[in-house]
């Protein structure tokens, strides 16, 4: 069984799917009501839309099959997205060589007819198709295939709206300034922390740090100094965290993060208060950092108790001299403890 050829725009048609952050997603009505739909208006008992990733398809929708995904090797969506202008038909894959001996038809499955539309996004990349299935040879009447065409149309605009949406929500829980998370974001970071710890016993930690001398800096070099300030801050803090770790600006020269885990948390605050103080010093800025950090060996009451624990913590270093880490641990035994 011959595979389909890649597109000669492979690379950038799966940077593409990859931008829409859809894969491995749960079912969601738009799409199901439109495979369904597709079924209905073609008279056909299999409907998909198929996304075509790396080495497998995987479908967002499938109505008519309870499957998630197959092999590319074996997916009909592989040929049909080489022409992205045109719909795939094949009314008997029994009688088309590239499809004939395909494990798809041959076995229990037993596909026969196929008919798939490209899904084009407005860049002109074919992310996969929507298609209809059938365990019998047939043919599709002319308006049939515009109407599969005009849907596959739907389809892509409901992806584009899926994405659009995702990227308004994501700009709003960013910090324009330094793209850290902000408060809403750090707050929603802070509760799945704190259900996940309750859920399975898996502690957390919390940063919670403040520029030292910001306000000289912005009443003696201005502003637009200032906002450099804050941006090589949170750099500073953004290397020191691994990717399911949640760093954000709380508003003016704050930022706090929530960190997997309790076990080196001294050090890794030490090496945050340290991060920073480098890059002041590589500018010439009388900057540094007091932080805050407290491990929850169990959990706070509420993210409210665990913000107000992580403050109180801040503020004891900046009592005791500034650019310098205040940490504790909040424990099983004895709640707070040195």
């Amino acid at each position: 069984m011959p595979a389909a050829a890649l597109p000669a725009n492979e690379a950038e048609r799966l940077a593409a799917l990859d931008s829409y952050e859809i894969l491995d997603t749960a079912c969601e009505g738009a799409f199901d009501d439109l495979a369904r739909l597709a079924a209905r208006l073609t008279g056909t008992p299999i409907a998909l839309v198929s996304l075509l990733d790396r080495d497998r398809q995987w479908f967002k929708a499938h109505h008519g099959l309870e499957v998630r995904q197959t092999p590319r090797d074996l997916a009909f969506c592989g040929h049909a997205i080489l022409d992205p202008d045109e719909a795939l038909v094949v009314p008997d894959a029994t009688a088309d060589a590239r499809f004939a001996d395909n494990p798809l038809v041959l076995g229990e499955t037993g596909l026969r007819f196929y008919a798939g539309v490209p899904l084009v996004n407005p860049a002109g990349h074919a992310l996969g198709t929507l298609c209809v299935l059938d365990h019998r040879p047939r043919r599709l009447l002319p308006e049939q295939v515009e109407t599969l065409k005009s849907l596959a149309r739907t389809v892509a605009t409901a992806l584009e709206l899926r994405r659009a949406m995702r990227e308004v929500r994501r700009m709003a829980l960013t910090d324009p300034l330094t793209g850290l998370g902000n408060r809403p974001a750090f707050l929603a970071a802070l509760r799945a922390a704190i259900a996940r710890h309750r859920a399975t016993g898996a502690g957390f930690s919390l940063f919670y740090a403040d520029l030292d001398g910001m306000k000289r800096v912005n009443d003696v070099q201005g502003h637009a100094a200032g906002d450099e300030v804050i941006q090589a801050a949170a750099g500073a803090l953004r290397v020191l965290l691994g990717a399911e770790e949640h760093a954000a600006r709380l508003g003016g020269d704050e930022f706090a993060a929530v960190l997997l885990g309790t076990a080196g948390l001294a050090g890794r605050a030490e090496a945050l208060r340290a991060a920073v103080k480098a890059a002041m010093d590589a500018r010439a800025w009388p900057v540094t950092a007091s932080v805050g950090a407290i491990a929850f060996e169990r959990p706070p009451a509420d993210e409210d108790e665990a913000l107000m624990l992580a403050d109180q913590l801040m503020y004891r270093a900046k009592h005791e001299g500034r650019n310098r880490v205040a940490c504790l641990a909040y424990r099983l035994d004895c709640g707070v403890a040195a």
